[in-house]
């Protein structure tokens, strides 16, 4: 059943998250919810930046990615607007110098991103789509308000969800060097532990801004940039990150960079603010990746801990009927999406099907035990029975062997006139002409043992009649 309150907006989160924090002077890069928004990937080869118009392309695209309408014109332009200390609070701009701000959204406005169909420039036909537009579009300051102007056409672009990745606000604004953000922008699209493919020295050298001429030495550079960027990465981002080049003291033109990365323990369930339990639930059980739990972080104002939790319930209430045959984990994001709950019936109904189902099992453990028992009451006087014949075969034996020849003729013929023991003779496929007194005991096991049963019988006989 659907829930009748309205979600919170990611937008509206931000703002209650920056109505309790700004009064407290805390930057968002300490909020205790993650703010963020879904990024084309195309938006992370963005150079030439310093960190704070980087933060300004990020505060303007959290605005447009939040208030962006569903359907868009291309050629429509749409404009965002946000009160500038909001603004100022989004890109973790702590600085009073409303010069300096004017100057990056000048920065930021000048900045431009290719756009293209195929895998890169090199391979570009006349049969690809190749573009180029401009990162911010038109911005400006007025009355106390930022406003920001794109096209439906870059709108389409920076949200589309096909080869996107979450941008956490959060994260993003915890770096204070442009080069530890250029290469985190790099790695946040990639998945799990590997490599990035290899960069171009000169490329590199225009991902941090302006770089002097006399620091675009690679010795000076790594110095300078690059350890100390790494070094950042390693501290405040959720990835663990090396760097390696493709050989030594080679000329800048033939050097070639790429970063090794591992993405830290926690980091998932930290971005989806989640506690542990229900990260370990959601992992393991139903065997979550990190893409999955972007997606709770970047609906975390709607999927509550409450509306996960009801979803898991209801998920494992399907699991137990045998409801669902493919796909847990899917199920679960329906689940989620649609608002399923389990109902008081519902749970009744479990717990009277819990409470037959344990009934039954002490009533089959109580018929187990007892027919245990009964087993093995029949096996001991089995072997009871066994031991008794055995004493009477033996005991018919010893006295048949010991009777003189008389006694054995007429103990033989007492046998073989019975009708079981004829039934026998013939079941073991002997003939009673084959017997004789002289070989009784020899001939056939199984009709000597009888036999001897059968002299015990008779001996004990005499001895009463003695």
């Amino acid at each position: 059943m659907e829930n009748d309150n309205l979600p919170v907006t990611p937008h509206q989160l931000a703002l209650d998250i920056y109505e309790d924090m700004s009064g407290q002077g805390t930057s968002i890069s300490e909020a205790s919810r993650d703010i963020g928004f879904l990024r084309n990937n195309i938006f992370t080869r963005v150079g030439g930046l310093g960190i704070a118009a980087r933060r300004v392309l990020d505060a303007a695209y959290f605005l447009v990615a939040a208030k962006a309408p569903d359907e868009l014109i291309d050629d429509k332009v749409y404009t965002f607007t946000a009160e500038i200390n909001y603004f100022k609070w989004l890109m973790r701009y702590d600085s009073r110098n409303h010069s300096h701000l004017v100057a990056q959204m000048r920065a930021a406005a000048k900045a431009r991103v290719e756009i293209m169909t195929a895998p890169s420039i090199e391979e570009l036909t006349d049969k690809d789509a190749w573009g180029t537009i401009s990162l911010l579009g038109d911005c400006y300051i007025d009355r106390g308000l930022v406003c920001v102007l794109l096209s439906g056409r870059v709108i389409k672009y920076l949200i589309s969800p096909y080869k996107a990745h979450w941008l956490s606000l959060r994260a993003s604004t915890a770096f204070s060097l442009s080069l530890s953000r250029a290469i985190y922008d790099r790695l946040i699209p990639c998945e799990g532990h590997g490599v990035t493919e290899w960069f171009a020295y000169e490329e590199i050298l225009e991902w941090p801004g302006k770089v002097g001429e006399s620091r675009r030495e690679v010795k000076e550079f790594k110095k300078r940039f690059l350890e100390p960027a790494i070094t950042q990465l390693n501290e405040v981002s959720d990835f663990e990150v090396s760097w390696e080049a493709n050989g030594d003291r080679l000329p800048p033109e033939k050097l070639r960079m790429r970063f090794r990365f591992t993405k830290k323990q926690g980091v998932d369930a930290a971005r989806a603010g989640i506690d542990d339990s229900m990260y370990l639930v959601l992992h393991d059980e139903f065997a979550f990746a990190s893409e999955d739990f972007e997606r709770i972080a970047h609906n975390r104002s709607e999927w509550t801990d409450a509306r996960l939790m009801q979803a898991v319930e209801y998920t494992r209430h399907r699991l137990n009927e045998g409801k669902i045959t493919s796909s847990p984990k899917g199920y679960l994001w329906k689940a989620l999406i649609g608002n399923y709950r389990i109902g008081d019936a519902d749970r009744k109904m479990v717990s009277v099907r819990a409470n037959l189902r344990e009934t039954g099992k002490r009533e089959a453990n109580s018929r187990s035990t007892a027919e245990a028992k009964l087993h093995a009451s029949l096996e001991a006087q089995n072997e009871v029975a066994k031991a008794k014949i055995a004493v009477e075969v033996k005991t018919g034996r010893e006295f048949f062997e010991a009777a003189d020849a008389s006694v054995q003729r007429d103990l033989f013929q007492s046998y073989i006139r019975g009708l079981m023991p004829q039934r026998l003779i013939e079941k073991q496929g002997l003939k009673r002409e084959e017997l004789s007194p002289q070989n009784i005991l020899v001939k056939d096991k199984v009709i000597a043992d009888s036999f001897c049963t059968h002299v015990f019988a008779k001996q004990k006989k005499m001895r009463v009649a003695q």
